[in-house]
């Protein structure tokens, strides 16, 4: 009883400190690749290794429970980035909607989405898209995500 306890304010106290953060100013864009289901996370940085998701049990893109809803980010570092299945809110100001994503991926800024993803996101469409659209994301607990 007393492990349970301690993992459940554990938990709680993870909860409140994610979401009492203010939101980080940061940006998006996208690429097509976060679309395809099929590609194996073989092609990632969060492949394999004790943090890596293939090794959790998510094979492919697909698998994974917020597809598409996935991203490369600059949080995650390399190879084996304890990053790898961080579960990130993105928000989007000038629509008021947000996005719940499961980083896989390394990015040079920002977070890259599936180009899907961002156009449900942004309300823009493939004609008019920016290289690179501001948002405010903040870190939130994996099991959002579904892992």
């Amino acid at each position: 009883m007393k492990f349970a306890f301690t993992s459940l304010f554990a938990t709680l106290a993870y909860t409140l400190v994610a979401v009492a953060q203010p939101p980080l100013q940061t940006t998006i864009n996208f690429d097509d690749r976060y679309c395809v289901g099929s590609t194996s996370l073989q092609t990632t940085a969060c492949s394999t290794g004790e943090n890596g998701l293939i090794t959790r049990g998510f094979p492919t893109f697909g698998s994974l429970p917020t597809f598409p809803a996935i991203a490369g980010s600059q949080f995650v570092e390399g190879f084996n980035s304890t990053s790898c299945g961080a579960c990130w809110e993105v928000f989007d100001p000038n629509t008021g909607r947000s996005v719940f994503l499961t980083l896989v991926n390394t990015a040079p800024t920002g977070f890259t989405l599936c180009t899907d993803t961002l156009l449900a996101l942004t309300g823009f469409n493939r004609t008019n898209v920016p290289n690179s659209i501001p948002v405010e994301a903040r870190a939130i607990p994996a099991a959002d995500c579904g892992l």
